[in-house]
């Protein structure tokens, strides 16, 4: 529930070794989310319903995360799905995504930028937060009070339970965070040590088995285990704990590693006077290739889509894009792929006063592989297939053509022969695509395939055995040898059955001359059908 804040004020227990810690200067603020993956995925007309995530733990389903209505029904992470259904029949329930979580929490860390450049992740492993460091930012929204209260609002709007607490050692502040008597806590400077002094042991994010030895032990208190000698502490709880003591009491440095945001693959170009020509343009481009190209080299990095917006002088950007069919790093690939897309929209192209301003990108990038060495075997030299090249062949058509032009052939799951294979660009198809198995030997399909089997005239011994003549565009072949037949049955659902709604038989046949073919009887023979229509499919090489 909403409250207002207040500067919780944290005396020193009697009789405690606290440390004498000196202001430093440094802030640091601890956000922890306590239902985040339940909030992220939570449908706007479920918030005040129970609403679980479920996953599958040792052979049955159990409750990851749970929003703040199931909570206060009696669900908790760990229970059952069975236990949880018995206690709340009416609750939504949905599967939990593992990977989602980490993902917004990413973007998450980006947009928490507008308050500081260092936010880095909680590297606690039960918890779902960020940690920022702060010194010298809060200043810019009027204090500490105001920056916190700030992102409280914005996380409020959201629907995201935040509780953030801020202290001058990353250890006191996730502590207060999780174990303080507000979900918003400001420590005053110097003050770390007092502020963790009552909370559990917990809260120094010690490992299960050093916080049931507390319990055992009776240390309910973080002051109860300060009050031991460093040595005794060290002997009992091994080197682990007493680290994450001092640095809980700013006896002992943390590092705050910051989420370091993807490389941006960027050039920029400001004009001195604008340019009109399109000549003029392509050439400003080629120059900023070779800038881009360099900084994705060294990155080990290869462009897979080109953004090229060029500003006018009344300050009007138009952008355009290319997509490459593989991560490339050569200059002068990216450069003629631009100089043809150019000369594609120089009809249409208005630069009004000028073009002032040029923002060359790389959008979208991959990593790439070095080119293999040569292989040599004697003074001969074996090269690798030129993969590059054939990708480049590719992206000089798609740049002329047309993008949708320039297809591909994929697999696709379907035993109809017509639809096992499918057709889509080489820039929409991923390149490291696998095939998938199947269990039809290469031989039993022809290389040439008809676009549309076409019917033909047949003569046959017996209603459902092979063809010893057929009349396919006007000529007559003989049959010598036939093999089959290979049975495809039709597919059940409604959608496919307009494409193949009969049973085919295919059969393998050769005439007198030596050529072979595919053809088929569509149709079972009194039973689907009373006259079984005959089909042309492919030939055989």
């Amino acid at each position: 529930m909403p409250h207002t804040p207040r500067e919780p004020v944290f005396p020193a227990p009697d009789n405690v070794p606290v440390a004498n810690s000196v202001p430093t200067g440094r802030r640091i603020a601890a956000l922890w989310f306590p239902y985040w993956l339940s909030e992220i995925v939570m449908p706007v007309d479920k918030r005040m319903n129970p609403y679980v995530l479920a996953e599958h733990q040792r052979g049955t389903q159990r409750l990851a995360a749970v929003n703040t209505a199931a909570e206060a029904c009696g669900l908790h992470t760990g229970m059952s799905l069975a236990d949880a259904r018995a206690l709340v029949p009416d609750m939504h329930v949905d599967m939990l995504d593992p990977a989602r979580g980490g993902v917004f929490l990413d973007k998450c860390a980006r947009w928490l930028r507008r308050y500081t450049p260092w936010v880095g992740a909680d590297t606690h492993p039960d918890s779902h937060g960020l940690l920022l460091d702060i010194s010298g930012c809060a200043h810019l929204f009027g204090g500490e009070r105001q920056m916190i209260d700030d992102m409280c609002a914005r996380f409020m709007r959201r629907g995201i339970t935040l509780n953030i607490a801020v202290a001058d050692t990353i250890g006191s502040a996730w502590a207060l965070a999780h174990y303080g008597p507000s979900d918003t806590i400001v420590a005053p400077s110097g003050h770390g040590p007092e502020a963790v002094m009552d909370l559990p042991p917990d809260a120094l994010r010690l490992p299960d088995d050093a916080v049931d030895l507390c319990r055992r032990l009776g240390l309910d208190t973080v002051a109860a285990l300060a009050a031991f000698p460093r040595s005794s502490l060290t002997r009992r709880f091994g080197p682990y704990p007493v680290m994450r003591l001092e640095q809980a009491l700013g006896q002992a440095s943390e590092m705050l590693n910051p989420c370091v945001p993807a490389p941006s693959f960027i050039i920029r170009q400001t004009l001195a006077q604008g340019v009109t020509q399109i000549a003029a343009i392509a050439t400003l481009a080629e120059k900023m290739c070779d800038a881009l190209a360099a900084k994705l080299f060294a990155a080990g990095k290869g462009a897979v889509r080109l953004d090229l917006v060029l500003t006018r002088a009344d300050n009007e950007a138009q952008a355009l894009s290319v997509r490459l069919a593989a991560p490339s790093a050569e200059a002068g690939h990216m450069a003629r792929l631009l100089t043809t897309r150019l000369e594609r929209v120089a009809r249409g192209f208005d630069a009004g006063c000028g073009v002032e301003n040029l923002c060359l990108a790389a959008s979208s990038t991959a990593d790439i592989q070095p080119p293999q060495a040569p292989l040599t075997l004697g003074h001969r030299a074996l090269k690798a297939p030129p993969v590059a090249a054939l990708a480049g062949l590719f992206d000089r058509l798609a740049g002329r053509l047309g993008p949708q032009i320039v297809v591909r052939p994929v697999i696709h799951a379907s035993h109809i022969p017509e639809q096992a294979v499918g057709y889509r660009p080489v820039h929409a198809a991923a390149p490291d695509e696998q095939i998938p198995d199947t269990p039809l030997s290469p031989q039993t399909r022809p290389l040439f395939m008809l676009c549309a089997p076409e019917p033909i005239e047949v003569i046959a011994e017996i209603p459902e055995g092979a063809p010893y003549r057929f009349r396919w565009r006007r000529v007559l072949h003989e049959v010598t040898t036939a093999q089959g037949p290979e049975r495809i049955s039709p597919e059940w659902w409604p959608a496919a059955r307009q494409h193949n709604s009969l049973t085919r038989d295919y059969f393998q046949v050769e005439d007198r001359n030596g050529c072979r073919f595919w053809i088929y009887r569509d149709g079972l023979y009194g039973r689907e059908t009373g006259r079984p229509r005959w089909f042309m499919h492919g030939v055989f090489p």
